[in-house]
């Protein structure tokens, strides 16, 4: 079959490679990359670093539609939301229906870039936080490994899932595959019923 729409990036033989947008990729598959992993849309992404587990799972992202001429001092760049749930489990268990489990819902923006080269920055929210945990968020639902989106954190462990529940986390299920920041790594898209 010959691939439709415009080429994401390059993909190893066997990948998914062509699809219609970033939105659309995440709808059905989850994203690998050197320096982030995102869970198809709906889906938990677990998260892990000695005791502290995570559990994210993004409700709703979308676009601004807004992007404007840059300037001097704005980048003009869209702006870009999304919602997402969390529960952090801290005890070593990483069964995420125990009393001791807290969660709570966040909103994320990004906006365009304020000031001027290196001295530029972002006025929006664009970490995710669960616990001990605060990862650059990626639009649409993807978390970098550390709050900068590089590998200072060399500990921290993702894996996207397929489950869509908390009742449904298994962080001890052996089908689990583990990803740490690793800057050799090409982009890998995993179908939905893959995982």
């Amino acid at each position: 079959m010959l691939p439709t729409g415009f080429l994401l990036g390059w993909f190893p033989p066997g990948t998914a490679w062509a699809l219609e947008s970033k939105e659309e990729v995440v709808l059905n598959h989850a994203k690998i990359e050197g320096h982030q992993v995102g869970a198809p849309f709906g889906r938990f992404l677990l998260i892990r670093n000695g005791s502290n587990a995570c559990a994210i799972r993004f409700a709703e992202f979308h676009r601004g539609y807004n992007a404007q001429t840059p300037t001097f001092f704005n980048s003009g760049d869209e702006t870009h939301h999304a919602e997402y749930r969390w529960y952090w489990q801290m005890d070593g268990s990483g069964n995420f229906t125990n009393s001791n489990t807290r969660s709570g819902n966040n909103k994320l923006i990004q906006k365009p870039l304020l000031g001027i080269g290196r001295f530029a920055f972002q006025t929006g929210r664009i970490h995710v936080r669960c616990g001990p945990f605060t990862l650059l968020w990626q639009y649409p639902v993807s978390l970098s490994f550390d709050a900068k989106g590089g590998c200072s954190d060399h500990g921290t462990e993702m894996a996207p899932t397929r489950w869509k529940e908390v009742t449904e986390i298994d962080i001890h299920d052996a089908q689990l595959s583990w990803y740490r920041c690793d800057e050799h790594r090409h982009r890998l898209l995993i179908p939905l019923d893959a995982l």
